[in-house]
Order: structure tokens, then C-alpha cells, then sequence
């Protein structure tokens, strides 16, 4: 009869899929960077020089990112997206039916801009500041100006809440939206909430 898995076998598991899939999107970046014009690799190696690196590293850094998000590759270098200054995320609220926990965050994300949606693990009140929040993917269209994360938090941190049988209540969950570039910094903005007892909403 096979072994037990150890604790940490799914938690390794999945960053071994995320590590796979990240892996992946930079090995096709580099074989579409040899299917482009000598025009094309020009153009990328004058960009490139404005981030202090050569055409296919600034290539297969923009590129890998898009294709890791399921976006096309950019044959040329990218212009200035949109951008918005103002405040996108405006709070999580966090239910519990039944001890059926519900993730939502309210947004206003701006017209064609592209958002990720990053969270922590369940931490101690004690922690005033998370350091570790992983990516849990792209931000879901808001409905009404809510956006439904449960599916994807708990596809980043059931395996880790189980293999740890983690006491959830009154833990407190940090919660990022970022706003992707192409080009040009990357922002966050976070919120916080304690995960709360049934039938006791906590935003």
C-alpha cells in the first residue's frame, strides 16, 4: 500500500503547476522572439535600451507576462496603456453561511485596463502587515460593482487551509489589486478583513 502523502505534498503540488505554467510562458516568448523580422527585433532592442537590457530580454518580459495571462504576444513594443490614478479597490467583504466562507471585493476598475488579484493566507490579528499575498489571478469583471474571488482564493489556499485544518474564524485575510502594464510600475492597493463567525459579515 503507497504511503500517506506528506502535509505539504498538494501545497507543493500546486506552486509546482504555477512554477509549470510560468516556466511555459517563458519558453514560448522566447521562440516567438525568433520568428520576428529583423524590422521588429530593432525595434525591441531600441526599447529594450531604455530599461538598460537587450531586445529579447525586454521581449520575453513583456511577452511572458501576457502569455501567462492568456493575452496575444506584442510583435512591436508597447505604448503607454491606459492608466488610472484613482482608487480602484474599495473594500472586501467576506461572508460565512454554514461555515461556507464568500470572498467579494468592491471595484471600479478603469475601461480597458487589466487587473490581477493578489491574497494572503489566513494570518493572526497579531500580523499588522502581510509581506507574503501571491497572485490569484485576473481580477473577475465586476457584477454591480463587485467582483467574486472565492473560487480563486480558495484555488490558491484550500490545499494549505486542509493539509493545515486552519481554525478560520476570527483570522484575517489581505486582499491586492494591481493594475497591469505592459510597460511602467505596477501599483497595488490593499484591504484587509477578519474572516467571521457564521452569519456575521466582516468587510
Amino acid at each position: 500500500m503507497a504511503g500517506k502523502p506528506s502535509p505539504g505534498g498538494r501545497r507543493r503540488r500546486r506552486r509546482s503547476v504555477d512554477q509549470r505554467a510560468w516556466n511555459a510562458a517563458v519558453g514560448r516568448a522566447s521562440i516567438a522572439w525568433e520568428y520576428l523580422s529583423d524590422e521588429q527585433r530593432r525595434s525591441w532592442n531600441l526599447g529594450g535600451k531604455a530599461w538598460r537590457m537587450s531586445g529579447q530580454r525586454y521581449f520575453v518580459q513583456i511577452n511572458a507576462r501576457r502569455i501567462f495571462e492568456g493575452l496575444a504576444v506584442l510583435t512591436e513594443p508597447p505604448g503607454q496603456g491606459p492608466y488610472s490614478a484613482k482608487r480602484v479597490l474599495k473594500r472586501l467583504l467576506i461572508t460565512n453561511r454554514r461555515g461556507r466562507f464568500r470572498l467579494k471585493v468592491q471595484v471600479s476598475p478603469a475601461p480597458g485596463a487589466r487587473y490581477s488579484v493578489w491574497g494572503s493566507r489566513p494570518c493572526n490579528l497579531g500580523i499588522s502587515r502581510c509581506f507574503h499575498c501571491p497572485r490569484l489571478g485576473p481580477l473577475p469583471a465586476p457584477s454591480g460593482g463587485w467582483s467574486e474571488i472565492t473560487a480563486l482564493y480558495f484555488g490558491k489556499h484550500g490545499d494549505y487551509i486542509l493539509d493545515h485544518e486552519l481554525q478560520m474564524v476570527g483570522k484575517r485575510i489581505y486582499i491586492r489589486v494591481r493594475q497591469e502594464r505592459d510597460e511602467g510600475p505596477a501599483l497595488h492597493e490593499e484591504v484587509r478583513a477578519v474572516l467571521p463567525g457564521p452569519e456575521e459579515d466582516r468587510e
